[in-house]
């Protein structure tokens, strides 16, 4: 609720309107979650949209704002304003992550995989199963194929095996996990993932996504590459945007064709449909 220049998360919890307004959509579905938390008379286990928040999942602005939290069956699953609570038939796995307790990973990633659309879906499995340069994965396959088989044949389950079986590790984003499932619902033949190219001067980089049978390269042009500390390492936006021009003469220089594209290309079927044809990349056999 906002109310002036701040914005109530609950009754005692406000944020500053201003610094609400810089946040992510999962930056804010955090601070709610840990407003929820501190005011709870019981310590909640948060699931869903909550859990991804907690472990940093991608999140979209199509995402529901409620606190989600895990319920006993004998409970029920009755919400309220602005809660939305989820009976567990089963043993639910849950951790405690930053002094909350919430849905593992695995748990969290496949609740989701059962009611989101098939893209969306991917996005979330991708960046739990993703190897990072530096760390550990939140996840691997083997722990969300359990999550599956301890669900059974729940509703969702089985788009949710979908979503497992074409997910993997080698995704860099969520756009790249948009734009590659969007590429298989259109019917297009799938790129290969993070291929390493080299020239005389030695590694260029790793490549969102190569076709090799057009000797094309594919770029998810996304805005954080040009303002996360991840990628900028202390760069300016100026600097970065001038080293990923030299990054694709280099590659350009190896033969192959680069094309990019965004967001708004990523998420519109008709669009992202166009654009590959265009330049060239073949329907699946």
């Amino acid at each position: 609720m906002e109310r002036g220049n701040v914005i109530r998360l609950r009754r005692g919890a406000y944020v500053a309107a201003a610094e609400w307004q810089l946040l992510s959509p999962g930056a804010r579905r955090l601070l709610a979650v840990r407003a929820h938390a501190a005011a709870a008379d019981e310590q909640p286990v948060f699931s869903h949209f909550s859990a991804a928040a907690v472990w940093g999942l991608p999140s979209f602005n199509t995402w529901p704002t409620n606190i989600h939290v895990a319920t006993e069956a004998a409970l029920g699953g009755r919400s309220s304003s602005g809660v939305s609570r989820h009976p567990q038939q089963a043993p639910l796995d849950v951790v405690q992550r930053d002094g909350v307790l919430v849905a593992s990973v695995a748990a969290t990633a496949v609740a989701l995989a059962r009611v989101l659309p098939f893209a969306e879906a991917v996005a979330v499995l991708d960046a739990a199963m993703h190897v990072p340069r530096v760390g550990q994965p939140l996840t691997a396959r083997p722990q969300l194929e359990g999550e599956l088989a301890r669900l059974g044949r729940r509703p969702g389950c089985a788009a949710a095996r979908r979503a497992v079986e074409f997910a993997t590790h080698l995704a860099g984003s969520p756009g790249e996990s948009v734009s590659r499932a969007n590429m298989f619902l259109l019917g297009f033949q799938l790129p290969e993932l993070q291929v390493p190219f080299f020239d005389a001067r030695g590694l260029i980089g790793y490549v969102d996504f190569f076709w090799r049978s057009i000797n094309r390269i594919g770029e998810f042009d996304g805005f954080g590459k040009y303002v996360r500390e991840e990628f900028t390492q202390g760069r300016t936006t100026a600097q970065v945007m001038m080293d990923e021009k030299e990054r694709e003469d280099r590659l350009r220089a190896c033969g192959p064709m680069v094309c990019r594209w965004g967001w708004s290309t990523a998420i519109a079927l008709p669009i992202l449909g166009g654009f590959l044809a265009r330049n060239g990349v073949p329907r699946a056999a």
